[in-house]
């Protein structure tokens, strides 16, 4: 390309069944050069890799074929007639299988030209089954080695950056399938290879990354899953976010105009925030350093984005393994009204006394909820105990299902299970095991459907393209800590009342990023939000071999942590209800703590003029 104007993406889906018309939407009114979508996390990596054991023509995600297919194609015709690039990692354990099916799509309409690719290489199952990557270790446990559990492997995919993406669309692709690249990586790779950026070009890379990490999950960046919710106009049928990418990295985060939803400096800030680990954001193509991100409101619905800075990429990818973990099952029962906390104390009992714990790697009853005093409605009196097993050995799946019918009839008054009894049946589960290998170990190749047995190489990075470690991420109290006893008189309310918030997942892990809107505010909540006050917060769901890691983002004022170990093993095998951590702020945020009153009546005049649902 020649062209050094900004680039225009925009990204159609932030999650399997996301954004079913969004490729239409963009592509007719979003004026885009590229649509990217992000179709995986480690869940429904660990489905796909359960399937694969019975249909090994699938392993795929099938939604970007439902999105081409909308109002009968048009988004297809609309792609191939405004010769818009498609860059996503809806490949997952088989890029080839969906490229294929793709291309098919593609000529059933009568629509020939449109070169469809996939890049492979991630896939490195084999090679981690047979031995051949080394020792590897578990990223979050210390000391804990994959060793004898090779036998248990479904998939191990290495993550991957951007340049079999640039290779694919650098020799005449116009939609590019990969497998599990990084989610941002179609983003960078797009405007990398429009701008003719080299790999050296760490500042720019370093832009494009966090301009595609802000738009990689679709509507969260224009009013989804923001707390803020009530300032968006309208919440529903939102624009999907665009981002326009400078030839200096820096961005512009937009979305179709006359579109529902907005694109604000803390809907952005929020999705800054989210799933991330620290102030360093790692990368195979480059370490971007983010704690001095900026986000600047230039007009409606328009925030630019600048202050991320560069470094050559770490010499280890991430590789997410996935193994057979076992069997699980679960079923909710629940009770009303009256002493609901001593009825369940009386189920635990008498379901405990049916089964052995060590036949379980995971038992789990827990209670959610609680019943008000002089209730409306039954509805509103009505809480749940969710019971969930995990063993290696199917047949205890059967006790457990058992032990619970066993004592339905001698419950407690008014004890009623949820009527999808399937979920009592033993499904297979996955375990995730995180860990590292030597970037220099994963090639890729790009193969294109319309030249079959046509592969060009993508070598892997050699060793001195690479930083010579991994930073650490800065763990650190409050910096230049103020008394909370000098910002006036304060009233009892919930934290959220001043303060914004976002959280999300990491594997075991939680993390979440809090902040405010003024600076006045700024020294008080970063005085404030210290690791005990987060482990305080935290209540009853903190324990002991939990760990906090805190640091600050001071442009855009906020302190971030990551909780270790909160979300146990990860979605795919936790038996934490809110897996994704997605709740987790939402939480710390309804604690009721002391809030400088000043601050707050500030906050409630701000929030008062912005516009409501």
């Amino acid at each position: 390309m020649t062209s050094r104007r900004a680039i225009r993406i925009g990204n159609a889906s932030g999650a399997i069944g996301d954004g079913i018309d969004q490729i239409y939407r963009l592509a007719r009114d979003g004026n885009v050069d590229a649509i990217t979508a992000d179709y995986l996390a480690e869940f429904n990596i660990a489905w796909k890799a359960i399937e694969l054991t019975t249909r090994p023509d699938l392993g795929y995600e099938p939604n970007f074929l439902e999105q081409l297919a909308w109002q009968d194609g048009a988004a297809a015709k609309l792609v191939a007639r405004k010769k818009i690039k498609v860059v996503h990692d809806g490949g997952a354990l088989n890029p080839e299988g969906l490229a294929k099916k793709t291309d098919a799509y593609f000529r059933s309409l009568g629509i020939e030209g449109v070169r469809v690719a996939w890049v492979s290489g991630d896939n490195v199952t084999g090679l981690v089954k047979d031995g051949k990557l080394g020792k590897l270790m578990h990223l979050d446990q210390t000391g804990v080695e994959l060793g004898e559990l090779r036998h248990k492997i479904l998939a191990a995919n290495v993550y991957t950056g951007m340049a079999g993406i640039v290779t694919a669309l650098d020799v005449g692709a116009d939609i590019v399938i990969c497998g599990r690249c990084c989610d941002a990586s179609p983003v960078m790779g797009l405007a990398a290879w429009w701008h003719g950026w080299k790999s050296t070009d760490y500042q720019e890379l370093a832009g494009g990354l966090l301009a595609g990490h802000i738009i990689e999950c679709g509507a969260y960046a224009t009013g989804g899953n923001y707390c803020g919710w009530r300032e968006i106009e309208r919440l529903h049928n939102l624009g999907y976010p665009i981002a326009e990418i400078s030839a200096d990295g820096t961005s512009v985060i937009t979305k179709p105009d006359h579109t529902n939803g907005a694109v604000t400096v803390d809907t952005c800030k929020a999705q800054l925030l989210y799933e991330i680990q620290g102030p360093y954001y790692l990368n195979p193509d480059v370490i971007a350093r983010i704690d001095g991100a900026r986000l600047e409101q230039v007009d409606k619905d328009r925030v630019r984005l600048t202050g991320i800075r560069g470094t050559a990429p770490p010499p280890t990818s991430k590789l997410a393994i996935c193994l057979l973990g076992g069997w699980q099952a679960e079923i909710n029962a629940y009770c009303a009204g009256l002493d609901t906390k001593e009825k369940f104390a009386i189920m635990k009992d008498q379901v405990m006394r049916e089964v052995n714990p060590a036949d379980f790697t995971t038992f789990s009853m827990e209670v959610y909820g609680s019943s008000p005093p002089d209730p409306k409605s039954q509805q509103e009196c009505t809480i749940m105990m969710r019971m969930f097993a995990q063993s290696e050995d199917k047949e205890a799946m059967m006790k457990f299902k058992r032990a619970i019918f066993y004592n339905g009839m001698q419950g407690y008054c008014g004890l009623h299970l949820g009527m999808d009894w399937r979920t009592m049946e033993p499904k297979p589960y996955v375990k995730y095991f995180p860990s590292l290998v030597p970037s220099v170990g994963v090639p890729l190749s790009v193969r294109f459907v319309d030249q079959p047995g046509r592969e060009v190489d993508v070598p892997a990075k050699r060793e001195e393209e690479c930083a010579s470690f991994v930073p650490a991420q800065p763990n650190y109290e409050p910096q230049d800590r103020v008394s909370i006893n000098q910002f006036g008189k304060t009233v009892r309310r919930p934290l959220g009342d001043l303060v914004f918030g976002r959280s999300g997942d990491k594997g075991g892990n939680a993390n979440v990023g809090l902040w405010v809107r003024d600076c006045k505010t700024w020294p008080w909540l970063r005085s404030f939000l210290t690791s005990s006050r987060i482990r305080e917060l935290l209540g009853e769901d903190w324990k002991d071999d939990f760990l906090v890691e805190r640091c600050e983002f001071e442009d855009i004022m906020a302190v971030h942590f990551v909780v270790k170990g909160l979300l146990q093993e990860g979605v795919s095998s936790s038996s934490v209800l809110d897996g994704f951590g997605k709740s987790v702020g939402e939480f710390l945020r309804a604690r009721f703590v002391e809030l400088p009153v000043e601050f707050v009546e500030d906050e409630e005049k701000r929030r008062s003029l912005k516009g409501k649902l």
